[in-house]
């Protein structure tokens, strides 16, 4: 031993083992919220703080001693290591650590020790409690590493000790496993307080705070979330890695190979935790490190043992970084590092191939498919994988269970891949899921060809259901490349082709067919493509297409007005993928963006900026960029409205960039009209005017019945506008044009939104009867259905009308009371009077087309020229503007007019 000695009756102890670590200027995290937790719990008996190696237990329990020694509590500490084990010599220890902060302690118990007769265990503990129970305050006694100490009277004795420990002594200790006298006996362990690995594990807002704080680095946020994806939280590890940092001029290309392989790492899970361990249990931990996910007989049939469950609970009590799955106990699996880590260890004894080809064949005779797969791929067996694909695959893509055997054949040689053509098909299937659509298309001909004329071997059932597959996959690239009818002509001629009972194939296309028809605007054809598909699926369960099925469902019933119904059908299927695929899968987070929409709209959106961002992540080779448009428009739309304006059109401005070239007219037409939208709410009327422009000659070359929603979007852009700059006629024309097209069952949605406007217009034009008619007749109805946020966002335009309705018809408008105080509250949010919104609303439009050109540096002789009138009208124009506005001179006038928002700021 080393450092200073303390004496106990002339035996030799360790002072430092008496007192937490002194790390001198070393910095820490401050476990705050976890001190506090324990501090909370002090009065039980016994505290536990438990979890593997390096994740942060001794710092915790000295942070908690120091908890408890600042608010005036006695603090005993013990240091624990092997050597202690024997209970004569951990009772010495006991009395020195208690000694040390109640001088005296001891006297009974040391007695006994110090006689030369050979008392039993039990004696010596009974003398102990004999001491403690003289103590005249609470005494707090912290045992860290007590994993260290190995012996067979420990269970016994710590059952004995705990069970007889008085009410004012309180055992604290940190352990990598919970003690074995405590796991046997429910009543015991019930009474224990246990801050477990769950807890020690850093948070995200933790381990941003450790990197500036402690490690003095600056990450930014993708940085910190790689790291905490690969270290779990792990705190040894994340430190390792903050040092690796240092050395490293290339930190991102650091944090993307760092591993379980890494020196330090590997070194210290080398010295600090498989030290000790039994050849046997490091043979299996190596095994069984190559698979990804692992039960008891899996392991059984890889190492050829029997008693794999056994060695799992062991690993699992004593924290060797196994994570249980299941609450059941059935399936585990590694750290990620540590089974990186195992994993090396494992090639350097020689080629792991055999194993992994008996993990595949386990999984295939235990109808896990995915995995067997993924095996055989990775021990390059590519004529089973090939088999198993050709076999199963139809499966796996119905049930949207291909990602993994994507990911898988990203290592196989493309002369393999060439060689059968099941994985051609898993290649397309990759390239769509990558959005190389045109390579994607290609491919599936190319294939498919190959098939159809013979080339290869004999097609099987399996491998006919592939090729109807990739089919599948044709129909929804073309959907994606806005190729609408080439998608339609393919789903209708292979459905005339698939006989009745291949009814997952057809249910498939059918899905496609109704998003293609919905994309057209045809919804009442979509509503019977879906009917086909719930035809189809009576006979075959696939929760996967259900779930997409209710997707386009409840985006129908968006559009159809029925907002309840949508919403219904988009939760019950959340709550089937939550229990299906689990909470953050690629199959609900396309619902989730359908789903905010729905929430959106009846004004249900607290949750919508918490659940998006993680929606909008996930990319599905189902999920096309329409659907994701709407997440980013509610989104952007959210944050404008709840009154964060600038992120809101940063946001929106973001999402419209990347959205330039072919194929996107649709989307980018609904995201520039919103922008209209929120920029009149800020009262940039020029600019908006700029992008409505814009809107219309982007819809110039494009046919009016393949793009109907963002037709609506153009006219609703330019009825905001109009309105905005007093031209109701223009408003009117635009709204009543617009809606003779809109007659459809399944176009109430759109024909609201014009309908609300167009009673604007009749208002602002002096025809009151009708404009209130029209008004209240759509409130009745849209209410009714659960409609919100279609009257607030545009209550820039609606509440004067309203306030006008209140006044011509005070009786009707009373039971309406509360629209009012919905429309005031989106000023409000917004930080608008609504008083003032008229400000600019006297400039015509005639003085804001010359101020424009005033702008632009025009004399009066050129703006006469350039809108036809003579030299004296424009004057006279001027002088009434300058008046309107209150300025004197053209250069004021431009001014002004560039903060009231008549001019744009380019």
């Amino acid at each position: 031993m080393n450092g200073p000695l303390a004496q106990v009756s002339g035996f030799p102890l360790l002072r430092t083992k008496l007192a937490p670590m002194d790390r001198g200027q070393q910095a820490q995290l401050a476990r705050t919220a976890l001190v506090e937790r324990l501090f909370a719990a002090r009065e039980r008996r016994l505290l536990i703080v438990s979890g593997p190696a390096g994740y942060g237990k001794s710092t915790l329990l000295s942070q908690f001693a120091g908890r408890l020694a600042a608010s005036g509590e006695c603090v005993a500490w013990l240091s624990c290591d092997e050597s202690d084990s024997p209970p004569e010599r951990l009772l010495r220890y006991l009395i020195a650590a208690i000694g040390a902060v109640c001088p005296g302690f001891g006297s009974r118990a040391m007695g006994l020790l110090d006689d030369q007769a050979n008392w039993p265990e039990e004696a010596l503990l009974e003398a102990l409690i004999a001491d403690l129970k003289t103590l005249n305050r609470p005494l707090y006694l912290l045992l860290d590493d007590f994993h260290r100490l190995r012996h067979p009277f420990l269970g016994k004795g710590g059952r004995y000790l705990l069970e007889r420990l008085p009410e004012h002594v309180h055992l604290v200790v940190s352990t990598r496993f919970g003690p074995l006298f405590i796991e046997d006996d429910p009543v015991l362990k019930a009474s224990v307080f246990w801050i477990k690995a769950e807890d020690l594990r850093f948070s995200r807002d933790e381990m941003a705070r450790y990197f500036a704080e402690v490690c003095a680095l600056e990450l930014d946020d993708a940085t910190r979330k790689q790291l905490g994806k690969r270290c779990e939280g792990w705190i040894t590890a994340l430190h390792l890695a903050a040092l690796g940092m240092r050395r490293q001029s290339d930190q991102a290309r650091f944090i993307a190979d760092f591993s379980g392989t890494e020196r330090t790492l590997a070194d210290y899970l080398e010295e600090d935790v498989l030290e000790g361990l039994s050849p046997p249990l490091l043979a299996f931990l190596e095994q069984t490190s190559l698979l990804d996910e692992f039960s008891a007989e899996l392991c059984n049939a890889l190492t050829g043992r029997r008693d794999a469950l056994d060695m799992l609970l062991r690993l699992q009590s004593e924290q060797l970084f196994v994570i249980a799955l299941d609450e059941r106990g059935e399936w585990f699996r590694y750290h990620p590092l540590f089974g990186e880590f195992l994993q090396g260890r494992l090639d350097k004894r020689g080629d792991s191939t055999n194993l992994l080809r008996a993990a595949a064949r386990w999984c295939e005779s235990n109808e896990q498919s995915e995995r067997a797969i993924g095996y055989a791929l990775r021990a390059r067996d590519y004529p089973h994988a090939a088999d198993l694909l050709e076999r199963k695959g139809a499966g796996l893509i119905a049930g949207n269970r291909v990602y993994g055997v994507l990911k898988r054949l990203e290592q196989v040689p493309a002369e393999e891949i060439r060689e059968h053509p099941v994985f051609q098909i898993f290649y397309a299937w990759q390239l769509a899921f990558e959005q190389k659509y045109a390579e994607a298309e290609a491919l599936i001909e190319e294939v498919s060809t190959r098939l159809m004329q013979g080339q290869g071997r004999p097609m099987h059932y399996g491998l006919a259901e592939l090729l109807a597959a990739a089919q599948v996959l044709k129909a929804l690239v073309m959907l994606y490349q806005d190729k609408l009818e080439s998608c339609l002509k393919v789903s209708r001629y292979w459905l005339k082709l698939a006989p009745e009972n291949q009814t997952v194939f057809r249910a498939s296309l059918f899905c496609v067919q109704a998003a293609a028809f919905g994309l057209l605007g045809d919804y009442g054809e979509a509503a019977r493509s879906i009917a086909r598909v719930h035809e189809n699926l009576k006979e075959v369960n696939s929760e996967y297409l259900l779930a997409l099925t209710s997707l386009i469902e409840a985006l129908i019933c968006k559009e159809s007005g029925e907002l309840e119904r949508g919403r219904s059908i988009a939760e019950a299927a959340r709550g089937r993928v939550e229990r299906v695929f689990g909470a953050n899968s690629r199959v609900g987070g396309p619902l989730a963006l359908a789903y905010a929409d729905l929430l959106y709209e009846q004004d249900r959106h607290a949750s919508i900026l918490v659940e998006l961002p993680a929606a909008n992540t996930w990319r599905d080779v189902a999920t096309p960029l329409e659907l994701f448009s709407r997440g980013q428009l509610v989104m952007a739309r959210t944050r404008f409205f709840s009154g964060d304006t600038r992120q809101g059109l940063g946001q929106l401005d973001a999402w419209l960039t990347g959205l330039q070239g072919s194929g996107h007219e649709r989307v980018l037409a609904l995201g520039m009209g919103c922008k209209v939208q929120l920029l009149l709410w800020q009262r940039q009327l020029g600019e908006a005017e700029r992008i409505c422009l814009q809107l219309a000659r982007l819809m110039e070359g494009l046919p009016a019945e393949r793009y109907p929603d963002a037709c609506t979007a153009l006219a609703l852009s330019q009825a905001r506008l109009a309105l905005s700059e007093r031209r109701p006629e223009k408003a009117q024309a635009v709204l009543e044009s617009s809606l003779a097209g809109e007659a459809a069952e399944h176009q109430r949605d759109r024909r609201l939104r014009l309908s609300l406007l167009l009673a604007v217009a009749y208002w602002r034009k002096g025809y009151l009867e009708k404009a209130f008619a029209l008004f209240q007749a759509h409130l009745e109805d849209a209410w009714s259905r659960g409609y919100r946020r279609a009257f607030q966002d545009d209550a820039l335009w609606l509440l004067p009308l309203w306030e006008a309705w209140k006044v011509q018809e005070p009786l009707r408008a009373s039971a309406w009371e509360g629209l009012g105080e919905l429309l005031r509250g989106q000023f409000a949010r917004l930080g608008i009077d609504p008083d003032t919104i008229d400000e600019n609303q006297d400039v015509s439009y005639r003085e804001q087309e010359i101020l424009r050109f005033v702008a632009a540096g025009m004399s009066n002789r050129d703006i006469a020229q350039a809108v036809h009138l003579s030299e004296a009208t424009i004057k006279w124009h001027l002088h009434k503007l300058f008046a309107k506005m209150g300025v004197r001179s053209r250069t004021q006038a431009v001014l002004k007019g560039k903060t009231l928002g008549l001019i744009s700021e380019g």
